[in-house]
């Protein structure tokens, strides 16, 4: 017996699959750089703004952490 796992799909389908895995690649790849390049682009004040209101969504979501 054969250990090959290589299974047999029709072309059509395998051209398919291969364009959406190619598509779904790159809507990945410019999520990545925008977010980073928009981050890069605050001032400081901004940036801290930002990262305050993150905070307070999360406790508003999840409540108070407290630490050990």
């Amino acid at each position: 017996m054969d250990n090959d796992p290589t299974i047999a799909i029709p072309k059509s389908l395998y051209d398919e699959l291969i364009r959406k895995a190619e598509a779904y690649d790159k809507m990945n790849i410019g999520a990545s750089v925008g977010g980073k390049k928009a981050w890069a682009n605050l001032t400081p004040e901004e940036r801290s703004a930002r990262a305050k209101k993150a905070v307070e969504a999360r406790i508003k979501k999840y409540g108070q952490k407290t630490k050990k």
